[in-house]
């Protein structure tokens, strides 16, 4: 494990999913609010899978089929160490540069490989995973799964997706209007999770703050029990927030029971 990765339960659960996800190459969906820990979830689950996990995440909001592909190819790109940065902005054009870039990760022709001639099998798995995955429109998330089908691929053979998204991304399905993702692809996901704040335990808190800071156990406690009040937002980056705070009060000193009763009463 890196240093900076707190296993967490949310962090421990997402990571499973995720694997098997990419080991028996499916889609899943995933949710929460900031700070729970999901995009450290991600970089961890890429530092475990080295070479066959790309990362996608794309700022601009409702971004459509054109541009997602743009950046997944890009991400396809820097797994195999290309530098080349041409992106067409024609949708064709678009998909058979994605399908000779998996081809060129894959080590084989994409002139064989369009004519069925590999089996997808041999392959080893590979994982597109996008990350904040609310700013993808419910057309460029539906047009994605048919690079995981089986049936009609529009890759060498199924790439795994994982969609990482906040408390914007709706994941109600087919019974949602609202929802970006369609019957079809809830249909295909192995798993289609919401996570949320109280899903982030007192253990996670307290696992948190050990890695980031030394404190006696009745300072650990009292920073803890300051999460479980109703207005509490138990976001882990709300808790390093606070130690920063901390700090500053005990000015290099010791971090005490008192000293967390003071920085809540600021707040």
């Amino acid at each position: 494990m890196t240093e900076s990765f707190v296993s967490t339960s949310i962090a421990r659960r997402l990571i499973a999913r995720m694997q098997a996800t990419h080991e028996r190459r499916r889609i899943s969906v995933f949710s929460g609010p900031p700070g729970i820990g999901k995009t450290t979830a991600v970089d961890e689950f890429v530092r475990r899978r080295p070479g066959q996990v790309a990362v996608v995440k794309i700022a601009r909001r409702n971004a459509r089929e054109v541009l997602v592909l743009q950046h997944a190819l890009e991400a396809v790109r820097r797994l195999t160490g290309s530098f080349f940065e041409h992106a067409p902005s024609s949708l064709w054009d678009l998909r058979n540069d994605l399908f000779g870039a998996v081809c060129d990760w894959a080590g084989v022709e994409a002139t064989p490989a369009r004519r069925g001639e590999y089996e997808g099998q041999a392959f080893p798995p590979l994982t597109l995973v996008f990350d904040e995955a609310q700013n993808l429109s419910r057309e460029a998330i539906d047009g994605l799964r048919y690079w995981n089908d089986a049936d009609r691929c529009y890759a060498p053979f199924p790439i795994a997706l994982v969609f990482v998204g906040n408390n914007e991304f709706s994941l109600g399905g087919a019974t949602a209007s609202d929802s970006v993702i369609s019957a079809a692809v809830a249909d295909r996901a192995l798993y289609l999770q919401t996570f949320d704040y109280d899903d982030v335990t007192d253990d996670d808190l307290a696992l948190f703050i050990e890695a980031q800071r030394e404190l006696d156990p009745l300072a650990l406690a009292a920073i803890v029990r300051s999460f479980k009040t109703p207005r509490a937002q138990r976001s882990l980056r709300r808790v390093e927030d606070l130690l920063d705070e901390l700090a500053k009060i005990a000015g290099g000193g010791a971090v005490s029971a008192q000293t967390v009763r003071q920085a809540l009463e600021l707040a």
